[in-house]
Order: C-alpha cells, then structure tokens, then sequence
C-alpha cells in the first residue's frame, strides 16, 4: 500500500510555475498540496468550507459498479476544483473580461472561495473512498482547457457543467440503490447531501444570470457515460495520468449549433454537428429532460463535410448542402441521401466524411421542456424509459441545452 508521502512525491514532479489566465490551461497541485494536502491544509479547507467530512460508519461493502461511480466523481470534481481556482485567480487578477462592479466584487469572490473549497473537499472524500476501496489508489486529476473568456460565459458554464452532475448524482444513487441494496443506505445518505449542495451552487449561478434559481420541478438525470464523454471536451488529450482506470465508454462527441424558435408554433429546431455519417432512416434524436420518459424525433440532414485527406483528392460530391430546408416534420427520417462516400487510400475504404450537419425539433412548448435537456443521436426503434436507455443506444452525445 502507497503511503500519503509516497502518493504526494509521485504527484508534485509536475509541478510548474502557473499564470492563471482563462487562455491557458490548468494544471495541479494547489499551493496547500490539493490533492493530497496535509492535515493541516484539510483541517484549514474545512474552516474555507463550512464544515467537515462526515464521520459516520462507512459502507459495509463495495463492488465494482460503485467503484466505478465514485472514480467518477472524483474525476468530475477535480475539473470543478480546477475551474473555480482559475475563476477565482482571473477575477482577482481582473484578466480582461473579468472585471466586476466594485458593489459586488467582494461578494462573489467570497462566495466563490467557498464554492471552491467546498469542491476540494467534494473531490477529496471521493479520491478517499477510492483508496479505502482499493487499499490505496487513487484517481489522479488531468490538465484542463476551459471554453470561457468572460466571467459571464464562466457563470453559464459553470451552471451547465453543476446541472450535469446534479444529473449524475441522482443517476449514481439509482446505481447503488439497486447494485448494494441495503448495504447502500450510508452511501446513498452522503450523496443526497453532495446532490443537495450542488443544488444550490447551481441555483445562484441562475440567479446571477437573472434566471429563477431553480429550473423546473423536477430536474433532468444524466449518467456516467453521457458526464465523463462530455468532461472529455475539457481536458487537455494526454494529460491525465489515470483515466484509464475508469471503465466507462467514451461517445464520439455531438456539438450543438444552435437552438433557434420555430415560426409555426411555440416549439423549437435544435442543429447538431455529429462527427461522422448519420442514418436518419435508421437513426433518431432522443432529448432527456426533466421527469419525462426520452423524447424520440426524427431529424433530417443538412450538411456533410468531406475530410481533408478526400478533398485533396478532390473525390466529387463529398460536400453536400440539403436544397429547400423545411422546418416542419416533413422531410425529418425520410429518404434523405446518406450515401457514404469513400476513397481508397493504401489499398483500403474508409468513409470520407468528417462531419455531418442535422436538424430536429425540439418539441419545447408541447412538453413543456425547462433547464437542462441532453440531446443524443440514437438508434431507432428501441424503447427508452431512462437517461440510461438513451445512452445504451447512444452513437453520437450527448449536446447539451440549456433553456430557461
């Protein structure tokens, strides 16, 4: 078994001097050592946090499925760690785009320092209960490269990526519930606590965007597929030392381009970008919102990009624009050409197309669909009940939308 000392003097050969900007990426450790800070630095960040670790019986047992789930979570959480490090640096600093208003500058510093702290020790207690289960290992957090540039993008980021955990939380109770039964009620116990907290994290970032603070009456579920192959947009490739040790699929990404009003009624049309060849004939988009079972549309192709290898070869036809796009439901799942278009390259065949452009409505008004709604490219004809339906039958995700 690995001593703490061992663990930390594995870790801090990576140390480097670091500026903290939004144009650059974030590395760890933290100056009190985080992850593995002292006793000192964890007695310290619990006064920064407001409070301790539990000191309750820990759970008789473990299996696999919850190691998984809580490699996951620390995972999650040392992203979160790193974004509000960085948060709180830009805005101390006063990086341009992060200059606030004297009146409440001092206030949202302050509630971010706790914010922060709060989340070291979010990502401290999962690492924890990592190494107790697998009698000293531990998750090993990456470098991050964060899509903000302004402490408004920072604010709205910071809300969709607390949504999806939220999301992940109650997937992962469901998890437990059913994989430890009873031997799952201390840990089900701490993580409606965690779930909670990030609750009303997520409600003051709405607030500050001048949204209500909660979203809908029953927030959207995500699962651990959809959360740890959307973090994948975020980290720096290469960069993490152990993500391997989490045996969750990584889903070829879907990129959401944009969520425009329908002028026929009050619904929506979402445009996705997939990255490679879509079958609306055989394919469908499922939206997970809310307490509603997945709702199941049918979309249609608008553009399809030819790889760069292809268009050097000037192979024809390999650009497509659909002519005369309709924004009804006419149109959506048809008889859309989907031809694979292919070029032989060392004596082999492989698809020429790098991306393709789609659209789908989003039924908005008709289901009443608020906050967080995860959009994927799924397989059709099966029956999905639950988030984690979608994600089985998921080829391309999840995009995620914020409404409000």
């Amino acid at each position: 078994m690995l001593t703490r000392a061992a663990v930390v003097l594995s870790f801090l050969f990576t140390l480097k001097t670091l500026t903290l900007t939004s144009a650059e990426p974030f590395s760890f450790p933290l100056e009190n050592g985080f992850p593995f800070p002292s006793d000192a630095a964890l007695e310290e960040l619990f006064t920064r946090a407001g409070g301790n670790f539990t000191n309750a019986p820990l759970a008789p047992r473990f299996d696999d499925d919850s190691l998984t789930s809580w490699k996951l979570q620390a995972f999650n959480e040392f992203m979160e760690v790193a974004f509000f490090t960085q948060l709180i640096a830009n805005i101390t600093k006063k990086v341009p785009g992060y200059e606030l208003e004297s009146s409440s500058r001092d206030y949202i510093l302050d509630t971010l320092k706790v914010i922060q702290a709060q989340e070291e020790m979010h990502a401290y207690n999962a690492n924890d209960a990592v190494r107790y289960f697998t009698n000293g290992s531990h998750i090993f957090p990456c470098t991050y490269d964060f899509p903000v540039s302004s402490f408004a993008e920072a604010v709205s980021f910071a809300q969709t990526f607390t949504d999806m955990y939220i999301g992940l939380l109650a997937n992962i109770q469901q998890r437990t519930a059913k994989s430890l039964g009873s031997d799952s009620n201390s840990i089900i116990y701490v993580l409606a606590q965690a779930l909670g907290q990030e609750g009303q994290q997520s409600g003051w970032f709405r607030s500050l965007q001048r949204k209500p603070p909660s979203a809908e009456p029953f927030l959207t579920s995500s699962t651990r597929e959809f959360v740890f192959s959307w973090l994948q947009r975020f980290i720096v490739p290469g960069s993490c030392p152990n993500m391997v040790n989490i045996p969750l699929r990584v889903i070829p990404r879907l990129e959401l381009v944009s969520v425009v009003d329908r002028k026929e009624d009050d619904n929506k049309v979402v445009k996705l970008v997939a990255p490679g060849v879509v079958d609306p004939k055989s394919q469908r988009v499922a939206f997970v919102n809310g307490a509603l079972v997945p709702t199941v549309v049918p979309f249609r192709v608008v553009e399809k990009k030819a790889a760069s290898s292809c268009r050097k070869n000037k192979t024809p036809g390999l650009m497509e624009q659909m002519p005369g796009l309709d924004l009804g439901l006419q149109g959506y799942g048809g008889n859309t050409d989907q031809r694979s278009f292919s070029a032989e390259e060392g004596g082999g065949t492989r698809s020429c197309i790098e991306s393709t452009e789609v659209e789908a409505v989003l039924p908005y008004a008709h289901n009443v669909m608020h906050g967080m709604i995860l959009a994927a490219i799924v397989e059709k004809g099966a029956t999905f009940i639950t988030a984690e339906d979608v994600t089985g039958q998921t080829l391309y995700g999840p995009a995620v939308i914020e409404l409000s």
